[in-house]
């Protein structure tokens, strides 16, 4: 690598504290831990890599909730938001409490398109910073890039990179069995004062080395399906550099770059003979403008811009040796916006000057090495376009239906109305968008009707779509099978059960919208909870989607729907019919059961029962009444004939039978409660379905006298007063007597004259 690169890489690099693996000599590197017990089968393969839960041999890796990152986050001490395993024995078995701590760090990031990886025996997370400024303020502003083994051993102290924000884009990928760190970093310009200038890195985790593998680009776009994907597409702008101030180009260049890249490709290239208005002096500091280790894949370039620039062609640009101006196939330049990059397929727009529609085009990765494919003859014709308006394509969820002959890619997408689409290509291009007029050929036709509001693609998971209707705390989390026909989802008309085909939402599910989405891994779904009274402690919930032929089908979840919505309706309607029960004896019953539902303290309701009902009136109903508690005993143990006669079923959740009507029957959290989060759960159900009690008035203890009580301690502090003042009195007559007679005092004192007989002890006392 030339001495010019090298500094470029030192200089760029300096915002970004590159910190290295290795410690000094005699110290260890990690952290000391013992080794969790269990076979981590390293060679196993691992699903769902970069979001908040992993799976790997026999272990689900997860994020044990949202984790704030300004907690403290001091090696070994957080809870929420560390990583943890749990066995997938555990979780058929029901026991999601069973799990082990692996790294004791809260794992962190403001972007959640990248969470955690997992590569060989290792698992690769970013983590808030626990470095102290000179004031000595936690800097967790800062995100520290670490590894640690599955076992739990060998967390690294320092970090591979530390980001000056928790907000950048990263991916952990594995090249050729290296594991690379890549990342968009924010740094400094090197030419001028200002900052802004976007690079992308490659941290290659195994060397230590940090690798700028473009500087000054535009957008970076990573693989949105496979996250492990080492491969990226990202834009870069072209400048004239005649003048003090560079200004790009009215167009914009599309590149690709593999993790392991480490060549500059216009190392020695760019000079004042290459590049017109290129400055040489390196003293001015002004050389070093341009680092690139990609390759070119589109060329913006129009043949108005290769004109302006007098027909010299610089390295930037791709252009035939012939250096005609005919070799530019578009009179226009070209400005490109990548939407997305999945699949192994790049779904970009493109706009001129002229014409700002945003045309949406495609090529393959298997594209570029066709030499056929060059990055001017790789600009189509607008009528080659696949779709006349791609501007949300990032929001579209790009599948394949079927196998084999019958393979179709298609592309789903929401509608305005809350609806969702799917887009069948024919003939390498899509149906244009028809609002509610589907297409008779089955290439363009709607498989969720809802009109309840907006909605969010969540994930696809097999031939099921998962996705989040406007409206919940959060996410919540519906289920269509998006591989019907048109006439699947026409006959939904009659009202029937479609099976699959007809969407059905899962139960009172709600997911956290501001952090990852929801996971599904093993048949588990595993979401951040903002159900009902977890909103404010977001820890990992559990749900359960394995059945007798596999997973769920959406006619065993709409069954289980009906089950679980029938808990609030018995309370609400059975018990809410006061002729029945009435509440001067079945005082406060309602409520009651909902915090049984949701698994309240027993023995705390009795105890706050007894103290609020010794509180009232001989004659006053009991705030919880002796029927209160029978129901309430009928609900903890239901039986046939009974109100709860539904609700016998139970589950095995962390050891204990559990009934129909409690929620953890249908989905609970999996993982650790801290300590302080688990004593202030339990305060919010108390407050959102119990009785408060009264607060006694805190009152001084004069206060707190009666009026007799009063009096006398009046009459007695005026007493008080009166000795207090009248001994002042004396005391201060007594001590004037006394300093009158101290002279008197003093001069019948012995005086010795030692002078007349020298014989005389004057020390001696007996004499």
């Amino acid at each position: 690598m030339s001495k010019r690169i090298t500094k470029i890489i030192c200089a760029v690099t300096a915002s970004t504290f590159i910190l290295g693996a290795t410690a000094a000599v005699g110290c260890s590197p990690y952290y000391g831990a013992t080794a969790l017990p269990g076979d981590v089968k390293a060679d196993a393969e691992a699903i769902s890599n970069g979001g908040f839960a992993v799976e790997k041999g026999d272990y689900i890796y997860f994020i044990n909730g949202v984790g704030d990152g300004t907690a403290v986050n001091d090696y070994g001490k957080p809870v929420k938001g560390a990583i943890y395993r749990v066995l997938k024995d555990n979780l058929k078995d029901g026991n999601y409490s069973d799990v082990q701590k692996v790294v004791p760090s809260i794992a962190y990031s403001g972007n959640y398109d990248g969470g955690i990886f997992v590569y060989g025996d290792r698992i690769y997370y970013g983590t808030p910073s626990t470095a102290k400024n000179s004031e000595g303020v936690v800097q967790n502003s800062f995100l520290d890039m670490k590894s640690t083994k599955l076992d739990g051993t060998e967390t690294l102290k320092e970090a591979y990179v530390q980001f000056p924000s928790t907000a950048y884009q990263y991916r952990y990928v594995e090249e050729g069995g290296t594991v690379y760190l890549l990342y968009v970093a924010t740094e400094e310009k090197l030419y001028e004062e200002s900052t802004g200038v976007t690079n992308l890195h490659s941290y290659n985790t195994a060397t230590g080395t940090d690798t700028l593998l473009a500087y000054n680009v535009g957008a970076v776009t990573f693989d949105s399906e496979d996250k492990t994907n080492s491969r990226v597409y990202y834009t870069m702008s072209v400048y004239d550099y005649n003048g003090a101030s560079n200004t790009a180009y009215g167009y914009n260049q599309l590149y690709t770059v593999k993790a392991d890249a480490t060549e500059d490709k216009f190392a020695g290239k760019l000079n004042a003979d290459t590049v017109e208005g290129w400055n040489d002096d390196e003293e001015q500091g002004t050389v070093d403008r341009y680092v690139n280790c990609g390759d070119l894949v589109l060329d913006g370039i129009g043949k108005s811009d290769y004109l302006k620039n007098d027909l010299n062609k610089t390295p930037f640009n791709y252009l035939p040796e012939s250096d005609e101006v005919n070799d530019v196939t578009n009179d226009l330049s070209y400005t490109y916006t990548v939407r997305q990059y999945v699949n192994g397929k790049v779904y970009y727009t493109r706009t001129t000057d002229t014409n700002d529609n945003p045309y949406l085009f495609s090529f393959g990765d298997t594209d570029l090495t066709d030499t056929a494919f060059t990055p001017l003859s790789g600009n189509p014709d607008a009528v080659a376009a696949i779709l006349a308006d791609g501007a949300n394509a990032g929001n579209y969820k790009f599948v394949t239906v079927g196998d084999g002959n019958a393979k179709r890619e298609a592309v789903l997408y929401p509608e305005s109305d809350g609806g969702i689409s799917i887009n069948y290509f024919e003939g390498g291009k899509l149906s244009s968008k028809i609002s509610d007029v589907p297409d008779a050929n089955n290439t363009y036709y709607p498989v969720v009707r809802s009109k309840a509001g907006s909605a969010t693609i969540l994930n696809v998971v097999g031939n099921y779509l998962y996705y989040s209707v406007s409206g919940g705390n959060g996410y919540t989390v519906n289920r269509v099978d998006y591989t019907g026909t048109l006439e699947d989802y026409n006959r939904l008309s009659d009202g029937s059960d479609n099976g699959d085909y007809q969407a059905v939402k899962i139960l009172d599910l709600d997911a956290s919208s501001s952090w990852y989405k929801p996971e599904i891994l093993s048949n588990y779904l595993l979401f951040a909870s903002t159900t009902t009274n977890m909103t404010s402690y977001n820890y990992i919930m559990a749900f359960d989607m394995n059945g007798e032929n596999g997973i769920l089908s959406n006619a065993d979840i709409r069954e289980l729907n009906e089950l679980y919505e029938g808990i609030e309706d018995i309370i609400t309607d059975t018990y809410g019919d006061t002729d029945k029960y009435p509440t001067e004896t079945y005082a406060n019953v309602q409520n009651a059961l909902r915090y049984a539902f949701f698994g309240g303290d027993y023995e705390y309701l009795k105890e706050l029962a007894v103290r609020l009902n010794e509180a009232l009136e001989d004659d006053a109903d009991p705030i919880y009444s002796d029927k209160t508690f029978a129901e309430y005993d009928a609900f903890l143990n239901p039986v046939e004939g009974g109100v709860w006669s539904e609700y016998v079923g139970t589950k095995k959740v962390n050891g204990v039978d559990v009934y129909a009507n409690n929620r953890n029957y249908y989905y609970a959290v999996l993982g650790e409660w801290s300590e302080e989060d688990k004593e202030a759960y339990g305060e919010t159900l108390k407050t959102s379905y119990l009785v408060a009690e009264e607060e006694e008035e805190e009152v001084g203890w004069y206060e707190g006298l009666s009026t007799v009580e009063k009096v006398f301690f009046i009459i007695g502090m005026c007493l008080i007063g009166v000795l207090v003042i009248g001994g002042g009195v004396w005391l201060t007559v007594y001590l004037v007597r006394k300093s009158k007679k101290e002279p008197e005092e003093r001069r019948r004192r012995i005086k010795v004259d030692t002078t007349d007989d020298k014989n005389i002890d004057v020390y001696d006392y007996n004499e």
